[in-house]
């Protein structure tokens, strides 16, 4: 096994112990919350996956892998409260990924997939479901920011989804069970952390509203 492979899935074993810690933490909660262990799991896999992405030659992939590391990185902060003022805009962490990525291309660091531009639906499909992947954190983090905590609003997930099931199809189409691993499971969290926040809020027992009553 190549030390490539090893990252590739261990940054998926990540990825798979953040969202288990998640559905945890939201099924006792009863809603839909965001554990700093959630981040934490998030940013070390994408460090992992970066790396692995960048050597099977998907750029887009990275650079999408890349803007999640840097918003992960701001709901860190925002979890331990240490928001402040010197806040960077998410777009700004989003759009950084881009040169970093582009330099490392272009300086011939790492080499990207022969045939990719040949393949125009499935170029569509990676760009777009890319660009979902990447705005969904956008959305959580201009939402984190107005209630001055971590938060997923609904929206966030059905963005989720939508990104997840395009890179999913793209990741069985290049045939790579890393891939592929990091995103059939995806569904799964997003359709159950959708049905939390739907759901109707529970009616408090009699005993707990006397309480709160008193």
């Amino acid at each position: 096994m190549s030390i490539y492979t090893l990252l590739g899935w261990t940054a998926n074993a990540l990825f798979f112990a953040r969202f288990l810690v998640q559905w945890l933490a939201s099924e006792r909660a009863g809603r839909s919350v965001a554990p700093v262990a959630f981040w934490w799991l998030s940013l070390l896999g994408s460090i992992g996956m970066s790396v692995y992405t960048g050597h099977r030659g998907e750029p887009v992939l990275m650079v999408g892998v890349l803007a999640n590391a840097f918003l992960y990185g701001r709901n860190i902060m925002l979890s331990n409260g240490a928001g402040g003022r010197r806040r960077v805009p998410a777009p700004v962490l989003v759009v950084l990924s881009i040169p970093v990525v582009t330099l490392l291309f272009w300086t011939g660091v790492m080499k990207a997939r022969a045939g990719m531009t040949s393949e125009p639906i499935w170029l569509a499909c990676v760009l777009v479901g890319q660009a979902l992947w990447s705005s969904r954190f956008v959305i959580q983090w201009l939402s984190s920011e107005r209630r001055g905590e971590s938060h997923f609003p609904l929206v966030f997930w059905w963005v989720s989804l939508a990104g997840n099931l395009l890179l999913l199809a793209y990741n069985v189409h290049l045939a790579d069970a890393i891939l592929v691993a990091g995103f059939v499971f995806g569904p799964l969290v997003q359709i159950r952390n959708i049905m939390l926040i739907l759901r109707p809020p529970q009616p408090m027992h009699a005993e707990e509203s006397a309480a709160r009553a008193g």
